[in-house]
C-alpha cells in the first residue's frame, strides 16, 4: 500500500477533529469538528438521532478521541492516515474504518478519506493479480 498519501488535513482538522464511535443505534464511526470532547459528544449524539429518527438517550457514543490523541496512538507513516485506524499491531494497520459519517464538510478530510480508500482499493486489485497468476 502506498504509505504517503498526497492530500494533506487542514489546520481545522488538526486543532479541532474528532473521532467518536457508536454502538447505537448503529455501530459505526463519526468524524465531528468541535470545540471540545464534550461539544464533540453532544453534536454525535444529535446527529446521529434526527438521522436515525430515534431519540437521544437512544444513541451510544463512546471513545471520542481528538486529532492529537488519534497521532499518538496511530501507526501509519502518514500521520494524518492515523484517524481512520481502528486496530493496529506490529506496526502494522489491521483495521480501518469503513464508511464512516462525516459530521463536516472539511475538503481535505474528505480528500484525504477519498484518497485512502482509492489507495486501499487498488491494494486489493494488486494482490488479486497475484493471486492469478
Amino acid at each position: 500500500m502506498n504509505t504517503q498519501l498526497s492530500t494533506q488535513l487542514s489546520e481545522q482538522c488538526k486543532s479541532r477533529l474528532y473521532r467518536m464511535k457508536f454502538e447505537a443505534p448503529v455501530e459505526n464511526v463519526a468524524f465531528v469538528m468541535a470545540d471540545s470532547r464534550e461539544a464533540a459528544w453532544r453534536i454525535g449524539k444529535t446527529v446521529m438521532a434526527v438521522l436515525h429518527s430515534v431519540g437521544i438517550q437512544d444513541v451510544s457514543v463512546h471513545d471520542i478521541r481528538s486529532f492529537r490523541e488519534l497521532m499518538r496512538t496511530g501507526v501509519s507513516e502518514d500521520e494524518d492516515l492515523r484517524i481512520f485506524e481502528l486496530a493496529a499491531s506490529d506496526g502494522q494497520v489491521d483495521e480501518w474504518t469503513r464508511a464512516p459519517y462525516f459530521f463536516t464538510d472539511d475538503a481535505s478530510l474528505l480528500g484525504k478519506w477519498a484518497a485512502l480508500c482509492a489507495d486501499l482499493a487498488a491494494s486489493l486489485v494488486r494482490t488479486a493479480i497475484r493471486r492469478a497468476r
